[in-house]
């Protein structure tokens, strides 16, 4: 028996000490979260295995512990402790490329489980996966708090919004550099069609962020990074194919890192297409090209992008008979009401949603032609290429420098008619214009100089199509140090200046057949002789004024690191200088015309919080922040004229965040809450009183934006094989806002030259803020069931969602009443795509389809609560607050989109 027991403990030693499991995973680049093939990993020296096509790795070893190292070129190395049982171990490791300490002191990026913010990165696969033929920031409608829109639907009008601040007041930057607009801080889109070919990854920054340049976001930060040198060496060539004509060709280069630490990546573009929306065409080009280098302890990169596009708009809202009368009807509107004015419409509606009232088509015959073409009032046309040079240098182990100079020219404007009028059909008759223009007799008034015009072959047009032009220059500079004090304490600073100046005007574009016009705003130049008042297709006419814009400010941050703790302190300093002068207004003198003077206005920031890791798994965050921003240009500036409103004050944030997050091999779950008090928001309205509109700058408005919001993602490796490490990933997210106005007050109505001339008490407490739904969930699922084939698809939903509002309609008996709740709605999405690899995976060969709004769904996009122009066209619409006399944007219907692509 003692023989036995001895022999039984002997066996059992044996195969406790010769067991062996399994240790298996993926390598991923943390940037993109791509795959690595090629990354070794080493379990003792010399011993180990590299990642195959897929970055997957599997080996046997005995049970211990054993000390896993990671390695690729051109990525820091990262060990794993692991501790190996009889159980296998699945891993899923994500190297971090050499320039991420470049790109996080530069592009502000926020890192997990360290930078205590709110954010979510979106992956270039997903970008690839996902988008089809939208504008950029659609694809982001599944991070939580964001509501993005294609609003009228033209290609690059899309708009977003975070938390309930639209995106004068998110931060967008491309590669860390500033992209709002430097007036107003609107984001256009069109000017960047074509950079998801290059993107690395976009984070989303929500609230305070992780920004440290003076000039504060107050909804969150948009930071779309490109691809670069980190990247595997590649060429691809895709081609696509969507509903309503749409084509886009795109071919791009990526070196990968060449020798001697050079690097290109390169991309073209080009699209077509009719539009979803009727006649809404686009035509949109796009070039991109980085130029990089590395040598010694300097990283160099210059790059140049650009898209010139034009594109038809549908610029205005319409009531929602005007659209769909059934879908009128099951929101209580009368349908059998007339609008009057310029939408008496023959049938009072049901167009359709794709309707688009602004095209036409037109027969130029005046001199011969016969050929008929499709003509629009309104067209975005521009061209934007931006320049950007870096220098990243780290003279010691513990400093960091870096400087980024960049620089933009903007050409183009946008078009519409000088007297909007529909027909029947609602569109416009452009061959009724054109006829008029070309056969009534032109009358010359004796109080202008005609007589190089008069003579019986010339015709004056009554209407025509002009264009509003801003052509502008926008130069910067963003200077940072980051110095490690010692192993616990970082500091970091810097300077971020900007120069702006744009020349805006108004240009004749289209006489439709007659060969000049006198508009009422032509003599408006008072340094031209009275015959400026003839205006001929290229002329300027109506206005002519430069802006100048000076941004300056410097920032400190200060990060304290131990053990499981960071914690930071953020403060910055910034002085905005606005400038303006009128050429149209008389000379001061031979040299100089009229100008308001430079006004400056100063603002900063305090912000600080903390991040702690409970464990490997699990981490908490902490931040609040005080800002006092400076108001936008265009909120200090009357109009286009040279007055200034007397009652400009700075916007003043506090803000607050808490939050909670997990991630392990299958799991990755983040929640958090947010409460943020927004004082003085800034206002612009157009007021009628009596019978002229003018120009109001509504202060001392609050609000209060607080809500909760959750992400997940699970990916079961239960059903993990070994050619699919990732069969099936759920998504999942919560957003639950709570957005509403805290205050009342007393509107300030001014004329051009800043002379009060009325006042409008407004109560707006307690009433929702619009434009954007406060209340979202969306949940996706991502199936592979074999190497290479997925299908995804997607189901997000919004609600709680007002109309946007002027506060002047919130008097009276009107006053703290609650804007039009827009209908929920959902949108189903499936996207799916095949990857099939050649010549023994040296070139990929890939099919992809996106099914966008599957079901069709009808719903509105898009509301403005009281539309002056659905108001006025129907009786006592003015005061309805509800969907009767709400001017709206529908959604788009069911749109598809097929992709092919190969890449060696």
């Amino acid at each position: 028996m003692k023989a036995f027991l001895i022999t039984a403990l002997i066996h059992l030693i044996a195969i406790t000490t010769f067991s062996q499991s399994t240790i298996s995973g993926v390598v991923k680049d943390a940037a993109t979260g791509e795959t690595i093939p090629g990354a070794t990993v080493m379990y003792d020296e010399g011993k180990g295995a590299a990642t195959d096509f897929d970055g997957a790795f599997s080996f046997e070893l005995p049970s211990g512990k054993y000390t896993l190292t990671f390695n690729y070129v051109g990525m820091g190395e990262q060990t794993r402790e692991i501790n190996l049982g009889t159980s296998p171990v699945s891993l899923e490791i994500f190297l971090e490329t050499t320039t991420l300490k470049e790109v996080t002191i530069v592009s502000d990026v926020a890192v997990g489980r360290r930078t205590p913010v709110a954010f979510t990165d979106i992956s270039s696969i997903k970008i690839k996966e996902e988008l089809g033929t939208r504008d950029l920031p659609m694809v982001l409608n599944s991070t939580p708090g964001v509501y993005a829109t294609q609003t009228g639907g033209g290609d690059g009008d899309a708009r977003i919004n975070i938390r309930g601040f639209n995106q004068r007041y998110v931060a967008v930057m491309v590669d860390g550099i500033p992209m709002n607009d430097m007036e107003n801080g609107w984001v256009y889109w069109s000017n960047w069609f074509g950079l998801d070919v290059v993107t690395q990854k976009i984070q989303i920054q929500r609230g305070l962020g992780a920004s440290k340049l003076s000039i504060p976001s107050v909804g969150g930060t948009i930071n779309v990074m490109s691809q670069g040198m980190e990247q595997k060496q590649k060429i691809t060539i895709s081609s696509e194919l969507g509903n309503n004509q749409n084509l886009r060709e795109t071919v791009g280069y990526n070196s990968g890192r060449l020798k001697g630490g050079w690097g290109v990546t390169a991309s073209v573009s080009l699209k077509k297409n009719n539009g979803w929306v009727e006649n809404l065409r686009s035509q949109q080009g796009f070039y991109f090209l980085k130029i990089q280098k590395e040598f010694l302890n300097h990283q160099l990169s210059a790059s140049i992008m650009g898209s010139p596009q034009q594109h038809y708009q549908r610029p205005s809202r319409m009531p929602i008979s005007f659209y769909d009368k059934g879908y009128a009807a099951s929101l209580g509107v009368d349908t059998s009401a007339v609008p009057q004015g310029d939408y008496a419409f023959g049938n009072n509606g049901d167009f359709g949603v794709n309707h688009n009232q602004h095209w036409g088509n037109l027969t130029r015959n005046r001199r011969g032609g016969t050929s008929q073409e499709i003509i629009s009032e309104r067209i975005n046309y521009y061209h934007k290429p931006i320049v950007n040079f870096k220098h990243f240098w780290t003279p010691t182990e513990k400093l960091a420098i870096s400087n980024v100079l960049y620089a933009s020219t903007g050409k183009g404007g946008g078009t519409r008619l000088q007297t909007a009028k529909f027909d029947q059909n609602a569109q416009v008759n452009f061959d009724t214009i054109y006829y008029a223009n070309t056969h009534a007799p032109s009358i010359f008034s004796p109080v202008y100089d005609l007589s190089a015009v008069n003579d019986t072959s010339q015709y004056k047009s009554r209407n025509y199509i002009f264009s509003q032009e801003n052509n502008h220059f926008w130069a910067g500079i963003i200077s940072t140090f980051r110095y490690q004090v010692n192993k616990k304490i970082d500091i970091s600073g810097g300077f971020d200046g900007r120069y702006y100046y744009t020349d805006r005007y108004q240009v004749m574009y289209d006489l439709l057949g007659g060969d000049y016009a006198v508009p009422s705003s032509s003599g408006s130049d008072l340094n031209n002789p009275l015959t400026s008042k003839i205006v001929r297709e290229g002329d300027i006419f109506g206005y002519k004024i430069r802006t100048y814009v000076k941004q300056g400010g410097v920032f400190f941050l200060a990060e304290y690191h131990k053990d499981r703790l960071t914690a930071f302190v953020n403060l910055t300093g910034s002085v905005n200088a606005y400038n303006r002068t009128d050429y149209y207004q008389r000379k001061t003198d031979v040299d100089h015309f009229i100008s308001s003077g430079w006004k400056t206005y100063e603002g900063g920031t305090v912000k600080l919080g903390a991040s702690f890791n409970i464990d490997d798994n699990q981490s908490v965050f902490v931040n609040a922040g005080y800002l006092s921003r400076a108001q936008m240009l265009n909120t200090v500036f009357i109009g286009r004229t040279l007055g200034i409103y007397d009652n400009v004050k700075n916007e003043e944030i506090i803000a607050q965040e808490i939050g909670y997050s997990f991630r392990n091999q299958d799991v990755r779950l983040a929640l958090n809450g947010y409460n943020t008090m927004w004082n003085n928001k800034p206002v612009l309205q157009t007021i009628p009183v009596g019978t002229e509109v003018y120009n109001a700058n509504v202060p001392g408005m609050n609000a209060l934006h607080q809500g909760i919001e959750l992400e997940l993602e699970w990916a079961p490796s239960y059903f993990a094989t070994s050619k699919v490490k990732k069969p099936i990933i759920l998504e999942g997210v919560v957003s639950v806002g709570d957005w509403r106005w805290t205050s009342s007050g007393e509107a300030v109505v001014t004329d051009e030259q800043g002379t009060e001339v009325a006042r409008i008490n407004f109560g707006a407490k307690g009433v929702k803020v619009g434009d954007a739904a406060q209340r979202q969930m969306s949940a996706g699922i991502r199936y592979e069931p074999f190497k290479g084939f997925y299908i995804k698809p997607r189901y997000t939903y919004f609600d709680n969602y007002y109309a946007d509002f002027d506060p002047e309609s919130l008097q009276g008996t009107n006053a703290n009443r609650q804007s039009w709740k827009i209908p929920a709605y959902y949108q189903l999405d499936i996207n799916m795509g095949y990857t099939h690899a050649i010549g023994q995976n040296k070139y990929l060969l890939g099919l992809r389809v996106n099914l966008l709004n599957v079901t069709n769904v009808v719903y509105v996009s898009d509301a403005r609560n009281n539309d002056y122009f659905v108001a006025s066209s129907t009786d006592n619409a003015n005061q309805g607050f509800n969907a009767q006399s709400a001017g709206v944007f529908m959604g788009m219907g069911f749109r598809w989109n097929v992709g092919v692509n190969f890449t060696f």
